[in-house]
């Protein structure tokens, strides 16, 4: 069954692709036609209208992506996988990743090791305790956010489409960089290309010298990629306390920005622009943690994406961002939707 239903995946698929190039006498059109994205601000505001019949494909992360599944079973629902069109052959992109104060990485070198090392066994444990990890991450849930995350929508599956696993500095690197430009082709302005001093490659300076450190991530995957570290109160080695915050995605980089965050989970095109902009708390990238966790689901078959109206969670965000490289690559127009 499970060959079956890999066979079935490959084959929607590529027949997505094909109708995302087009086909005139068999080579590439200039111009594919258009695509209207609609934005929304959250996956919460956007479920209903999709769960109602006012639109009928929305970009969306994980684990929305299964729950709009089951508060709108009446349909049926096809989805696509963002990170399969966006690399055929890794299936994978940069998401979400660790950036760590410097002078934090100058003196507990062996942190970021360990942190990598943990790292398996934590997405193994949120898998097999989905409600224990919810509630450990809901329960550092800023005040004033409603959390996004519901145990009964976690499952393995879930966790597993969200693309959970350690992506060191040096592994990471060419994958970061690249993205990060797909990123800047389709707005200038939403990402800052990076050298390898963005890179941890052994090497810090500064002396940490606070009681507490302060780790920062966003509500969602990023979040529930650290869940077992929120849980058991992780210090990775280096006997200090860890405070453990649970924010919006609109509050993470301000973290950064601040230099409030010691440990900081962010998305990476927010990173490289927050990149050592503030002098007094310079951060690496340590890690890569979230691979793409997005996908596009349609009430209706999938035919092509051309002349149709997708929802589309943050303007000049991630998912924002990936959709229109996917779209550029093909050559479709887009315009936002009235």
């Amino acid at each position: 069954m499970k060959r079956l239903v890999a066979l079935i995946t490959c084959l929607v698929l590529g027949l997505f692709s094909m109708s995302l190039i087009g086909c005139a006498g068999g080579q590439p059109q200039s111009d594919n036609g258009t695509v209207s994205v609609k934005y929304f601000s959250a996956a919460t505001e956007m479920l209903p209208a999709l769960k109602q019949g006012q639109l009928s494909i929305g970009l969306l992360p994980e684990p929305a992506a299964t729950q709009l599944t089951k508060m709108a079973n009446d349909k049926t629902w096809y989805r696509l996988d963002v990170q399969a069109l966006y690399d055929e052959e890794t299936k994978a992109y940069p998401q979400a990743v660790v950036m760590v104060k410097e002078s934090f990485l100058n003196t507990y070198p062996n942190a970021v090791d360990e942190m990598a090392n943990a790292f398996g066994a934590n997405v193994e444990w949120v898998k097999q305790n989905t409600a224990d990890a919810v509630a450990a991450v809901n329960a550092k849930v800023e005040s004033g956010l409603t959390p996004s995350l519901k145990a009964e929508n976690i499952t393995e599956q879930v966790v597993d489409n969200c693309k959970i696993y350690w992506q060191g500095a040096e592994d990471s690197k060419e994958s970061v960089k690249g993205y990060l430009n797909d990123c800047i082709a389709v707005s200038q302005d939403s990402a800052v290309a990076v050298g390898d001093e963005f890179f941890y490659a052994g090497q810090a300076s500064g002396e940490f010298t606070a009681d507490t450190v302060k780790v920062f991530a966003p509500d969602g995957a990023p979040a529930l990629a650290i869940a077992k570290f929120i849980n058991d109160n992780e210090d990775f080695g280096t006997n200090k306390t860890f405070e453990y915050t649970v924010v919006s995605s609109s509050n993470i980089g301000p973290k950064v920005a601040t230099g409030a965050g010691d440990i900081v989970i962010i998305p990476v095109n927010a990173a490289s622009k927050l990149y050592n902009k503030n002098a007094s708390a310079k951060y690496k990238l340590a890690g890569v943690i979230t691979h793409g966790n997005l996908y596009i689901m349609s009430s209706v078959p999938f035919v092509t994406l051309a002349d149709k109206t997708i929802g589309v969670i943050g303007q000049g965000l991630v998912p924002d961002l990936t959709l229109k490289t996917i779209l550029n690559k093909n050559k479709i127009n887009v315009k936002i939707a009235a």
